[in-house]
């Protein structure tokens, strides 16, 4: 299903295309339909980031460019407008359309199909890099480091790598946890463990987590298309795997033991 954000400050307008997209595709869900600069900025800074967003060019309170100066936009944007002007300006963003007001239903099912089109190969295109990228990582990484030296109080704890279930960031350094749910510092950054680390038995979830494979207890679906991760011991905070990763970690998961 595809979740569509519409900005748009006529309360008419924003209706209709509603109606129309629904009308076109009834597996869409439309997730809000904002009417300003404010309530686009602040609704995209504590909402995921829909599949697509219509964007009205003028509103209510300036024009849609304002928002991408106080926010970064991470998808696809189809413009609406009464005029052309902005045309150029608007490609130059993330732009894949240009729907001129009243739009006709033959334009919105033109450009929904483009969407669709572009969101498919970019997704294939993406998972085979990605799984590229994985598998090269795998073939040229150097042999993994087996031991640690951990300070706590005033010695060095000796730990194996299969005594850690996961690793995080906690203010600023890194925490690991082992499987009987104690806690260490790690004098490494997560970067320079994740390349030290055995990648057969330790996974990136995501800039805030590595977990290895022993941790997972359960994996659940999650909206926009990311993956929920529990692990014994458990975490405090959500492991999530985003959209881009659930099919690298599905292969890890599946495939390396």
């Amino acid at each position: 299903m595809t979740k569509i954000l519409i900005i748009e400050d006529e309360q008419p307008a924003g209706q209709y295309l509603t109606q129309l997209i629904q009308k076109i595709d009834p597996k869409t869900e439309i997730l809000n339909v904002l009417e300003s600069v404010e309530t686009a900025v602040e609704w995209l800074s504590n909402n995921p980031v829909p599949d697509l967003i219509f964007l009205d060019v003028q509103l209510g309170d300036g024009t849609c460019f304002q928002i991408f100066e106080q926010i970064s936009i991470g998808c696809p944007v189809i413009f609406t407008t009464a005029h052309d002007e902005y045309a150029m300006r608007a490609f130059k963003l993330n732009s894949i359309d240009y729907l001129l007001k009243p739009i006709r239903q033959e334009a919105l099912q033109f450009s929904l199909e483009k969407y669709y089109q572009l969101n498919e190969e970019n997704a294939i295109s993406k998972v085979k890099y990605l799984e590229e990228l994985m598998h090269t990582q795998i073939l040229n990484r150097r042999s993994p480091r087996r031991s640690f030296l951990v300070p706590y109080r005033d010695k060095l704890i000796p730990l194996k790598d299969s005594d850690f279930a996961w690793l995080t960031i906690k203010n600023g350094v890194v925490v690991a946890t082992l499987h009987d749910d104690k806690n260490f510092v790690v004098d490494k950054s997560l970067e320079e463990l994740e390349n030290q680390l055995d990648t057969t038995n330790f996974f990136r979830a995501n800039r805030q987590f590595i977990i290895s494979r022993e941790c997972i207890s359960e994996i659940e679906l999650y909206f926009n298309g990311r993956l929920l991760v529990r692990t014994a011991p458990s975490s405090a905070n959500q492991i999530l795997i985003s959209k881009e990763r659930v099919p690298v970690f599905k292969k890890w998961f599946e495939e390396l033991s």
